[in-house]
């Protein structure tokens, strides 16, 4: 008995003395390395899960991660080191395990009017409460600018009165500056979408309380554009941004509030793309709806050789920018409440010679001088404004 107790003991001792030094290592061990190519990485994947569109360089430079997410701009840093031209995860310049520092800014081309948001995080933060405090500080952010606008000129058709730079002119000429919902009515003659283009990207890269309607005009020159819009657009300015080719990634800013079911859970804005499934997984009629209101309101005056026939004067092609419409006129009836209804401009706002010479210039394949773009927007926008729940009415 005495031999079996020494020898438990001496165990025990033994077992002690490991739990000791295997503490000792730990606490002696070298501190984990983070590395910013793979927070950044995470980053990315973080927003674009969430239903912002994205662009990325996809490597550091000088000493900076960058990202563009919608309209806020995003840096990726590790503070000290030697060198601020060296990659910020080389070991002979930074030390590893020094936490990065996310930081975001509004707009995404602060230069001309300054920073409206500049938000600094530990880029060990939880991505998830990253997108969530970066939405959160973006609404917050554009509801304060747009509330303290001066409203000091008059869109050239409808009156309606905006700050100046908010109005743009959609032909040649300086002197006729227009509101969004005022651009594609009948009065607008010689329009010049490829200049409006580009002087769009400059207002809302540089102005985070731009009115929510250029988005929706972003989407509808986006979505009936040709395959050679882009290069035109190249050749006649500055880069252009993505979405001119992909109208999936246009920003859309969403209406403060309260927000409908089929949009739950989204931020103060998403990609037109993410908008668009978000609209039609709740709303997966819609399409038919719109057939029966044109089937309704318009003559059956088409024939052939079964019969009478309704003519299907839907257009998928512009489908997403109608969406859009529906949900930019919400969101700038909520944020301009003094203002005029963006429903009763867009009541007669969608013009067939005026869309028809911006297709043409657009190089866009859609038939100008048909019947369906109009429709598509003119009966398609309040439809869906009424399946979200918005009053196209008011």
């Amino acid at each position: 008995m005495t031999r079996n107790r020494k020898k438990k003991l001496a165990i025990r001792a033994e077992a002690v003395d490991g739990s000791h030094a295997r503490a000792a290592r730990l606490h002696t061990s070298v501190p984990r390395e983070i590395l910013t190519a793979e927070i950044q990485d995470r980053l990315i994947n973080a927003f674009t899960v969430e239903g912002w569109p994205v662009e990325n360089d996809g490597f550091p430079e000088g000493g900076i991660w960058t990202g563009w997410l919608g309209p806020v701009w995003s840096m990726l840093t590790r503070p000290g080191g030697s060198d601020t031209e060296a990659d910020p995860d080389d070991p002979d310049y930074y030390d590893l395990t020094t936490a990065p520092e996310l930081t975001f800014i509004a707009p995404k081309s602060p230069i001309a009017n300054g920073e409206a948001m500049a938000l600094t995080l530990p880029g060990t933060t939880p991505l998830a409460d990253v997108v969530r405090t970066v939405g959160e500080e973006l609404g917050r952010t554009r509801a304060a600018k747009a509330g303290a606008l001066a409203t000091d000129t008059q869109c050239a058709l409808c009156g309606d009165r905006y700050p100046a730079t908010h109005l743009l002119p959609a032909t040649d000429s300086d002197r006729l500056v227009l509101c969004p919902f005022c651009v594609f009515d009948g009065d607008v003659l010689g329009v010049h979408p490829l200049r409006l283009a580009h002087l769009i990207d400059d207002l809302t890269d540089q102005d985070i309380a731009a009115p929510a309607g250029w988005s929706a005009v972003t989407a509808l020159l986006a979505c009936a554009a040709g395959p050679n819009f882009t290069e035109r657009l190249e050749s006649g300015g500055p880069v252009p941004l993505p979405h001119w080719s992909d109208p999936g990634q246009v920003w859309v800013w969403l209406p403060p509030g309260d927000l409908p079911p089929a949009l739950e859970g989204l931020g103060p804005g998403t990609s037109l793309d993410t908008l668009v499934s978000a609209v039609e997984a709740a709303h997966p009629d819609l399409r038919d709806r719109f057939r029966a209101r044109t089937a309704a309101v318009q003559e059956e005056d088409e024939e052939d050789s079964d019969g009478a026939t309704t003519r299907d004067y839907l257009v998928e092609q512009l489908w997403p920018a109608a969406i859009c419409y529906a949900v930019s006129a919400a969101t700038q009836f909520r944020e301009r409440p003094g203002g005029t209804s963006p429903w009763h401009l867009l009541t007669d706002g969608f013009e067939e010679g005026n869309l028809a010479e911006n297709f043409d210039q657009l190089d866009s394949t859609l038939d100008a001088d048909s019947l369906g773009p109009v429709f598509t927007l003119s009966v398609g926008v309040p439809l869906i404004a009424e399946a979200l729940g918005f009053d196209p009415d008011a």
